[in-house]
């Protein structure tokens, strides 16, 4: 984490936007007032980076015409704008590089020449403190009472725009006339929220995301159980959770991505309209492979049974923490976390380039010697979640594994559980990161990433 204070300690907006431009693979921007285009709407647009943005909708059109007039413009499902009422956060998320929270809205005074403050966590740091979990529900609550910006609400703005450009008076009537417009829906924002009920909100937004995107998941999954759709080098006793999950994960790696950008959004606005042609457009192109094109024969053949083996209820308490690296290195979830975090994060000294084996084994150490606020250990947090009482409540635990102090454990976040619960419990569930979630959206499904 660094405080972003512009001039105070020489840390600006524009310098962590040039630096996330190799890791970025979609911005979510939810800033009150932008009049800049230039500072981060069109860096996306000309790097090819989906950006969904969120302004504040009000009498004083807070977010300018011309920066309104280019959304409007350009009409991608790819470069969206929605307007809020009762707005006021500034929040940006670099997803794949990290977020800010601050002080700064998307205007040049704010970028730099006005005293600002806010902090930037780098993505790491926000899946080890659960910060990802908790920004993912935020956009997503804004986004419920958002609505998008199209041709009516434009020209309404634009009328308020002139107008407050030549009124410098008060201009009560008009405000009110303009507030009382149907185009926005009404939302009393969350004033009323305590703290308690915020965290149940966050708990059932995440359990219906869970249960419809696994409902997807195993609807996909019973379409590969003939031998029609399977290539000739998966073998029939393969789960069909293990088999799903490895199918899309050939799918992103070699049909979504793009160099080193994740084309998801694009091939949703493509899929959006038939995903179950789009599915067995993909199952055609998965069972004609002649072998596997990067390695989902090894995480099939290999790595799923080990991994099963592993973590079963019988094996789990027994392992050591050799056993435990073994188990981190062969989940993507984790090894990629590995590759992200700050070397100080997990007790290896800084300016070294370690490997992602180093890095996954120094993860592994931290975690088997990590202890939750209650004095858990990792195991205690494996076992709790995958057989701590009836598999139908796996999700609630996994819930409990992110946010509950008993449980939580730094740097097991919720693509780390969401996997392992796969690879352990494959007929029940199938793996789940979120790669999973953006192959599934690249296949028309609109779920959220």
């Amino acid at each position: 984490m660094r405080l972003v204070l512009n001039g105070i300690n020489g840390e600006y907006l524009r310098d962590i936007t040039h630096a996330a431009l190799g890791e970025t693979e979609s911005v979510d921007a939810a800033v009150a007032y932008a009049t800049k285009s230039e500072l981060l709407f069109d860096w996306c647009w000309t790097n090819g980076i989906p950006l969904r943005f969120w302004g504040r909708f009000d009498s004083g059109v807070p977010v300018s015409i011309p920066v309104l007039d280019k959304f409007l413009r350009r009409r991608s499902p790819n470069f969206t704008c929605k307007l809020v009422r009762r707005f006021h956060p500034k929040v940006i998320w670099w997803h794949g590089y990290g977020a800010y929270v601050g002080s700064a809205n998307i205007t040049d005074s704010a970028w730099h020449g006005n005293v600002e403050a806010g902090c930037f966590f780098e993505e790491a740091e926000l899946i080890a403190n659960g910060l990802d979990v908790q920004l993912t529900s935020f956009f997503a609550e804004i986004d419920r009472h958002a609505s998008p910006l199209g041709d009516e609400l434009f020209r309404l703005l634009e009328a308020r725009s002139r107008q407050l450009g030549r009124i410098e008076t008060q201009d009560r009537d008009a405000a009110a006339a303009l507030l009382a417009t149907g185009t926005v829906q009404p939302w009393a924002g969350l004033l009323q929220t305590s703290k308690s009920s915020a965290a149940n909100r966050e708990h059932t937004e995440f359990l219906r995301e869970w249960h419809s995107t696994l409902t997807i998941l195993r609807n996909l999954s019973s379409k590969l159980q003939g031998a029609e759709n399977r290539p000739a080098w998966v073998g029939e006793d393969i789960p069909a959770g293990a088999h799903v999950d490895q199918l899309l994960h050939a799918h992103y790696y070699h049909r979504v991505i793009e160099g080193n950008r994740s084309m998801y959004e694009a091939h949703y606005a493509d899929t959006k309209g038939d995903p179950a042609a789009a599915e067995l457009e993909a199952i055609r192109w998965w069972r004609g492979l002649r072998a596997a094109p990067s390695n989902e024969d090894r995480m099939l053949n290999e790595w799923a049974p080990f991994l099963r083996n592993e973590l079963s209820e019988s094996r789990i308490r027994s392992l050591n923490e050799e056993d435990l690296f073994q188990v981190f290195s062969r989940v993507h979830a984790i090894s990629d976390h590995a590759r992200r975090i700050a070397n100080k994060d997990v007790g290896l000294p800084g300016g070294v380039n370690y490997t992602i084996p180093q890095k996954t084994r120094a993860l592994a150490k931290f975690a088997w010697n990590a202890r939750s606020d209650k004095g858990r250990t990792v195991i205690d947090l494996l076992e709790h979640v995958l057989y701590g009482g009836h598999v139908d409540k796996v999700p609630d635990r996994i819930w409990e594994g992110l946010k509950d102090p008993t449980w939580r454990i730094d740097h097991i976040g919720k693509s780390a559980l969401g996997e392992l619960v796969g690879w352990a419990l494959p007929d029940n569930f199938p793996p789940r990161n979120s790669r999973t979630s953006k192959a599934l959206r690249s296949l028309g499904h609109d779920i959220q990433v």
